[in-house]
């Protein structure tokens, strides 16, 4: 604990240290080296809703990106790191517009870190926090378009998380793409099967963004693994069209047993407001609790293929709102790198929800959506 006070990356962290393992390329001097490492990630989707389909190529799993990594070891356990990776939409091959922004470069991650072996590490600039490590560790579909992870936290919206002004919910979780700007990160070691993660990102006094605030702690002892997320977003004025809103907070619990033939994974997410906007005349738009409880089982059938299946239900906070969805897929992995996958999803919803699925059209109130996609992942 003392090591965790003095000191103070998921499907998707997992894909990037896998990556890292992997670099295309790497020049090395006395103590130090560069990375180039990436993923190509690409699917086709069809979805039906409401008497509409649609075919979407884009992403299926951990998003395609091209990193470079630079390390350097300082002696005495001291090293120092630095990270530039950019997110590519290999459909068009435009950068990915990461939290709706298309003018980021490095818009997945850009940070230097100093690390050392027994203190942990910290971090400064763009990365991905405490949010995007614990939410992947418990997802065992892997492909959160079309698992019950990615449906029900991100309910197709553009911006999730962020206040209507309306009472109506967007979209659930708080930081939905789990990367933060102007961060300051530090991760412990781990100590007797405990790690823990804290970042902290102020808005530079910016009206219309909040303070951010993520801490995470998880255990791991042999084939279980239980982790804890908390996030808090703080209050802002607003400017112009956009509106003030009040502080928000989200917990969140995870748990999974990897051994056995079937692997069970479980995990329940409680968001204290569904729109914390400002009303006028006080209070807030929406102050009830959203709330998300997760199951799924990954069972591995080959030495190489994996039945994965999901199901989820969202308590939206908003009356005759809430979904249900389940998501079933097989992968199978090639190679270490290559995985090859192919899924399904169907999302049912109360008469007064019109949540799309990703990229879907937007459902009548009430109506289902139905996906299927098919594609693959490469890591080099």
């Amino acid at each position: 604990m003392k090591k965790f006070v003095a000191g103070m990356t998921a499907l998707c962290a997992s894909a990037v240290s896998l990556a890292q393992d992997a670099p295309a390329a790497q020049a090395q001097a006395a103590g130090s080296s560069l990375k180039i490492y990436g993923v190509a990630d690409i699917s086709m989707a069809r979805y039906r809703t409401s008497g509409e389909s649609k075919t979407a190529m884009h992403a299926g799993g951990s998003g395609s990106r091209l990193g470079f990594l630079a390390s350097e070891s300082l002696g005495g356990g001291w090293a120092v790191n630095a990270r530039l990776e950019a997110g590519v939409n290999l459909d068009t091959g435009t950068p990915s517009s990461t939290n709706g922004n298309p003018n980021r470069v490095f818009g997945r991650q850009a940070y230097v870190e100093i690390a050392h072996r027994d203190f942990g590490s910290l971090r400064l600039g763009r990365q991905q926090g405490p949010t995007y490590d614990f939410f992947p560790s418990y997802d065992p579909m892997l492909l959160p378009a079309m698992d019950a992870w990615g449906v029900i936290t991100t309910l197709g919206s553009p911006a999730p998380g962020v206040g209507s002004g309306t009472g109506a919910p967007t979209g659930f979780l708080i930081n939905p793409t789990a990367r933060t700007e102007n961060t300051i990160g530090y991760t412990s070691p781990r100590v007797s099967g405990v790690q823990g993660r804290l970042s902290y990102s102020p808005n530079e006094g910016a009206a219309t963004q909040a303070r951010l605030l993520e801490a995470s702690v998880d255990y791991v002892t042999g084939p279980l693994q239980l982790g804890l997320l908390y996030v808090k977003a703080g209050a802002t004025s607003g400017a112009g069209a956009v509106l003030a809103t009040e502080s928000n907070q989200e917990i969140a619990f995870g748990a999974k047993y990897q051994a056995g033939p079937v692997h069970p994974y479980f995990s329940y997410i409680r968001r204290d407001a569904t729109d914390p906007t400002r009303r006028a005349g006080g209070g807030i738009m929406n102050g009830n609790s959203e709330t998300a409880r997760l199951f799924g089982v990954a069972i591995p059938v080959t030495a190489r293929g994996t039945v994965r299946m999901t199901y989820g239900l969202y308590s939206s906070g908003a009356a005759d709102s809430d979904a249900k969805n389940y998501g079933v897929a097989y992968t199978y992995e090639v190679s270490r790198r290559l995985m090859l996958m192919a899924a399904v999803t169907h999302l049912s919803q109360d008469g007064a929800a019109r949540f799309p699925v990703f990229q879907s059209p937007r459902p009548r109130a009430g109506e289902s959506v139905d996906a299927v996609t098919a594609g693959l992942t490469w890591r080099f």
